[in-house]
């Protein structure tokens, strides 16, 4: 079956990088919001035909942006979906490097809802085939959907990648108990003794404020310290700040989902760390390590 892939607006330069590792062609959007705020999206193609029978490969991060917020971006990546399947493709693979909501997954105050779960199953209402994401937030919430769906593990190439720096005397750190697991698998791609340490962090359910604490031994160490996503970076940035006092040498900010909103950058510089390190699930300054191939091996 022919395969073409669907380059989303969201996901201009790992589309384009996932195509050619496929070695197949690959079109761009054109979109804009009209007057009344609504979305438009159309797909780069002359003819429907050019869609019909074929397997296609739809690449659309839902992360805010410059450009646009994650409610646009999603409301692009269903506008895609329904014109490949109007245009009669005969299989629908989905690829969401990040996805929009997989924090709100769970119920802290009276009134809440689990909206992943939602954005889940509203994707999945659309009879797509197969649905890859990157280091979602909570696997669990991927129970909701029915088509196959894979959770791409992005903590080798971008171990890789800080192995490349030659840093030495690694500590890796989690910026709360809830991560440590996934600290300690990242610090396994470094070598079977790599200490994992983390910081102790409350976060009011109500204001959103964060009380972080830790008595960490780092004296001369380069510290590595990782989470899914940074956001706006205060997590990131008060926990830099107690790592320079702990004695910390270098400090890299890694994440899958290097957002950066707000005053990100500001922040966790400002807080001391040498280097932020984030992949192309979103397309940024910080973008240094490329899924494509993780991706383009599990597409394979």
């Amino acid at each position: 079956m022919k395969k073409i892939l669907i380059v989303g607006p969201a996901s201009q330069i790992l589309g384009i990088r996932i195509a050619k590792g496929l070695d197949i062609n690959y079109y761009n959007t054109e979109t804009k919001t009209f007057p009344d705020g609504e979305n438009y999206l159309r797909i780069n193609i002359d003819n429907d035909s050019l869609i019909d029978g074929t397997e296609v490969i739809i690449v659309q991060s839902t992360g805010p942006s410059s450009s646009e917020n994650q409610n646009g971006r999603l409301i692009e990546l269903l506008m895609m979906i329904e014109a490949v399947k109007r245009m009669g493709a005969t299989k629908i693979v989905v690829v969401i490097p990040y996805l929009a909501y997989a924090r709100q997954d769970s119920v802290f105050r009276p009134g809440e809802c689990k909206f992943a779960q939602l954005v889940l199953r509203l994707i999945d209402s659309m009879r797509i085939n197969e649905l890859y994401v990157v280091d979602i937030h909570s696997q669990k919430i991927l129970e909701e959907i029915q088509c196959k769906c894979v959770n791409i593990d992005s903590m080798k190439i971008l171990a890789d990648y800080i192995k490349s720096l030659n840093i030495k005397n690694i500590v890796v750190v989690a910026p709360d108990k809830g991560a440590v697991e996934r600290s300690r698998a990242f610090a396994k791609h470094f070598g079977d003794n790599i200490p994992v340490d983390y910081f102790e962090k409350v976060r009011d359910v109500k204001s959103g404020e964060i009380t972080m604490s830790g008595k960490l031994s780092l004296k001369n160490r380069d510290v590595i310290i990782s989470d899914d996503i940074i956001a706006t970076g205060g997590t990131m940035a008060k926990a830099i700040k107690i790592l320079k006092k702990e004695g910390a040498n270098r400090i890299f900010a890694v994440a899958t989902h290097a957002l950066l909103l707000q005053n990100a950058r500001y922040r966790i510089f400002s807080a001391g760390a040498d280097d932020i390190i984030g992949t192309d699930s979103i397309d940024n300054e910080v973008s240094k390590v490329s899924l494509s191939k993780a991706i383009v091996d599990y597409l394979k």
